[in-house]
């Protein structure tokens, strides 16, 4: 492998690599704004300029190999004077819009200015006027007179997602980023130009205006709930004191194993708002019409008291359970405990829907998304949420309770009726002596429900989800339910308790030793030990 120098430092890096991408690696600053790791080189903003020796030219680092004995100097007075003068242009049509602009306190040409910049500006003419909060899609704002033509977004729509809605129009001085005519920035990924724009010229619709960076005191690592690929995350909270924590931003986090640098639309913009809070504030009984709320233990003494007189007068075959994919892993583990050693029956299952069945799911684009949107089919499976002998799935219970053959099903987190679209929930769920339901939302399902359960949602929980390829990742409780959200665990470690059953500790970390075993591979004993990229679990048994 060839070996350079670079500001007297000997380094060695892989043949091929270039400048730019050896000196990050070797933790070496060499200030750049179009040069992006996961899009093709560009080579326009001239900031990563160098000194090489015996080049009659300063030349691009993100553009130049390395090579055997090259010696290259980023600090010299001749690279800075450049660099000095590259950002001048740049500045002088730039608005001094940083007091509102929402990049500000994070912005790169911030930082660059004040380290490397000229101090003043020799420009007094007027400056070009643009346009300015152009909205250009469903998520994205265009502030074109921020805009530095880096090209990221040019290159992240034409190269990575493939559908080229923007371009650089008009020539010299008068260039700028617009749309191809007719089209709208709406592919599924569109977000991701908010993260790659190194200036506030393109902006989140949802998040423009709520905060600044230093407002957001905690940046949380996660998994985005919302399909099996399972994409790291990143979750900027803010924390107000008459409010508490509240996530106000949602940002890929890289991991070249799962998702890259990027993540979709849905896991940015859509999937927190439906799955990341519980919005049921407490348990509820139903009492004629209606479902009335309780406090915890009512509502545990009342499911724990009706579900032994079941299995008194009918078997643990009379009842069923319905788990759903999008609970942790440790969750789902303790729904087994409880089908098996706690009620002792054979019927559960967790496969709802079509691309939830073995080989059901496959890639829905060339990209992320996948067809199954559930986080965690694969960690389901491989804890065997699965009929056991003579059980009955999904489709099998439902009939079953249609016929009068399962009195009582027990789901969490599902809405059979018009999420997953069953065409025969409505009628066998109207036929169940005792429907309890687990959920984050009040949806067709959880209006039907004699026992209502409020379920934490994904980010007011700690747990581990397995993905699509088999990768174990962990999620962190980054809020507070609002209102009585008891654990999954404390509600069914109360009921084993009732019937003096021996059951699984209540949290996530007690119980994680054993989901380990359970899953096998080489895990972590404790789940705040799985790392930030995850952990490959070992394939699958056919």
């Amino acid at each position: 492998m060839p070996t350079f120098s670079l500001n007297g430092k000997s380094l060695t890096a892989a043949p091929g690599t270039t400048i730019l991408e050896a000196a990050l690696a070797a933790g070496i600053e060499i200030p750049h704004y179009c040069y992006h790791p996961g899009l093709p080189v560009d080579g326009s903003c001239r900031m990563c300029q160098v000194e090489v020796e015996k080049s009659p030219k300063l030349l691009i680092a993100c553009a130049t190999p390395i090579a055997e004995g090259m010696v290259v100097r980023s600090a010299s007075e001749r690279v800075e004077k450049a660099r000095r003068s590259v950002l001048e242009f740049y500045l002088l049509n730039h608005p001094l819009d940083c007091p509102v602009c929402d990049k500000g306190g994070e912005c790169p040409l911030q930082d660059y200015t004040m380290r490397f910049g000229p101090g003043g500006s020799r420009y007094t003419e007027p400056k070009v006027k643009r346009v300015k909060h152009r909205q250009i899609g469903p998520y994205i704002v265009f502030d074109a007179e921020r805009c530095i033509l880096c090209t990221r977004c040019v290159r992240f729509c034409r190269d990575v997602v493939g559908t080229g809605e923007l371009g650089v129009v008009f020539r010299g001085a008068q260039s700028e980023i617009d749309l191809f005519p007719g089209k709208q920035l709406e592919n599924r990924y569109s977000g991701n130009v908010i993260d790659l724009c190194p200036v506030g010229a393109l902006t989140s619709q949802q998040y423009r205006f709520q905060a600044r960076p230093w407002d957001l005191v905690k940046q949380e690592p996660s998994v985005c709930p919302g399909c099996s690929r399972g994409c790291s995350t990143l979750l900027d909270v803010r924390h107000l004191e008459r409010k508490g924590p509240e996530i106000l931003r949602v940002r890929p986090r890289h991991n070249g194993e799962v998702n890259g640098y990027w993540i979709c639309d849905i896991g940015r913009f859509e999937t927190l708002p439906v799955l990341g809070r519980c919005q049921i504030r407490g348990p509820a009984l139903r009492r004629g019409e209606a479902l009335e709320p309780v406090a915890v233990p009512e509502a545990v003494a009342a499911l724990g008291s009706r579900l032994a007189t079941l299995l008194g007068e009918a078997g643990p075959g009379a009842i069923g359970i319905i788990a759903s994919s999008r609970l942790t892993c440790e969750e789902l583990y303790l729904v087994k405990r409880l089908a098996k050693d706690v009620l002792g029956t054979p019927h559960l299952d967790f496969r709802v829907r079509p691309a939830q069945q073995e080989g059901g799911d496959a890639a829905e684009d060339h990209l992320l998304l996948r067809r199954d949107r559930t986080a965690n089919s694969e960690g389901a499976r491989r804890l065997g949420i699965l009929p056991g002998s003579g059980g009955r799935d999904v489709a099998g219970m439902l009939r079953a309770a249609r016929a009068g053959e399962i009195q009582a099903l027990l789901i969490f987190g599902e809405d059979l009726i018009e999420e997953a679209g069953l065409p025969e929930a409505a009628e066998a769920l109207a036929a169940l002596g005792l429907l309890a339901v687990w959920d984050l939302r009040e949806t067709a399902t959880a209006r039907r429900a004699h026992v209502l359960f409020p379920l934490a949602g994904a980010t007011e929980k700690d747990g581990s989800f397995v993905n699509f390829a088999g990768r174990l990742q962990r999620i962190t409780k980054v809020v507070e339910p609002e209102g009585a959200v008891p654990s999954l665990g404390e509600v069914l470690g109360a009921l084993a308790r009732a019937w003096e059953t021996p059951f699984p500790p209540a949290s996530p970390q007690e119980v994680f030793p054993e989901v380990a075993a359970d899953l096998g591979g080489d895990l972590p004993g404790d789940l705040q030990e799985i790392p930030e990229a995850g952990v490959a679990l070992p394939s699958a048994t056919p």
